[in-house]
This record gives structure tokens, C-alpha cells and sequence, in this order.
């Protein structure tokens, strides 16, 4: 499970599963609220977070509680 970490006016938490990570491949999160597949970038302006130049220092990665 990860979540978004933004800040400001229009910042809400969003939460969604990151869907693949392997080396090589484009990471893909697919978001809680509407199922859809976003790249991190993406995912951090559907939290409410503006262009960032490294995207994945506004998303947590929330360890399973499986683990």
C-alpha cells in the first residue's frame, strides 16, 4: 500500500497499491478511489501536489501488515 505525502491548498491523501516495480520497468500505482493506473507523477498530482521534479519523495511506501 502507498499513500501520497503533498502539501498544500489542494493536498488530500490518497492512497493505492503499487501495482509493479521490478528493475527496468516503469512503477505503476493504481489509486484506491478510482482504480486507475498511474505513474508516480501522476499519482502525486492526483493527490492534489503540482510537478515535482522527483515524484517519489512525496509517496510512502506503508509496509503490509502481512509481512
Amino acid at each position: 500500500m502507498v499513500s501520497s505525502k503533498v502539501e498544500g491548498p489542494n493536498a488530500r491523501r490518497i492512497d493505492g497499491f503499487l501495482y509493479r516495480y521490478k528493475k527496468g520497468e516503469d512503477v505503476r500505482i493504481v489509486c484506491v478511489c478510482h482504480g486507475s493506473f498511474l505513474t508516480p507523477a501522476e499519482f502525486v498530482k492526483h493527490a492534489g501536489g503540482g510537478d515535482v521534479s522527483n515524484p517519489l519523495r512525496h509517496i510512502v511506501v506503508n509496509p503490509s501488515p502481512f509481512s
